[in-house]
């Protein structure tokens, strides 16, 4: 299993063997799940030091740590690979929110998050956690 520390918006990218990230003093545990006929490895995840298990799996590609407190990342139900949901985690309380859609092309920027589909063109500008539904 490989260890990452993670640097703010640089997509991370894990492997079949899984990882543990870490980040602004949390981690975050990747333990193989399945691959999908399209490839790209799904994972469930751990939240170690407050002992959380994440209620859904995620993709092994594009997790981007922003600021201090939040992993965004391509997330799916548990068993299944399908439909991608882009999904904002909090590090250090596990609590998430749907953005509801998938966004392949993440742009983090100063004050916001840019995300776009490429496939359906659809958009979505993330300046602020407040109005999303954290669960």
């Amino acid at each position: 299993m490989e260890f990452i520390l993670a640097k703010e918006g640089v997509p991370q990218n894990i492997g079949c063997e899984g990882a543990t990230i870490a980040y602004f003093g949390s981690e975050i545990d990747f333990h193989y799940e399945t691959v999908p006929p399209h490839g790209d490895e799904i994972f469930s995840a751990k939240l170690p030091l407050l002992d959380v298990k994440l209620p859904f799996w995620m993709y092994g590609r594009n997790l981007i740590f922003l600021d201090a407190y939040y992993l965004l990342a391509e997330t799916v139900e548990e068993h299944t690979w399908d439909p991608i949901t882009s999904r904002l985690i909090n590090i250090h309380t596990g609590k998430s929110a749907g953005l509801g859609g998938w966004y392949n092309n993440v742009k983090v920027k100063e004050n916001e998050v840019e995300l776009k589909n490429d496939y359906t063109g659809e958009t979505m500008v993330l300046k602020n956690v407040e109005g999303l539904s954290w669960i």
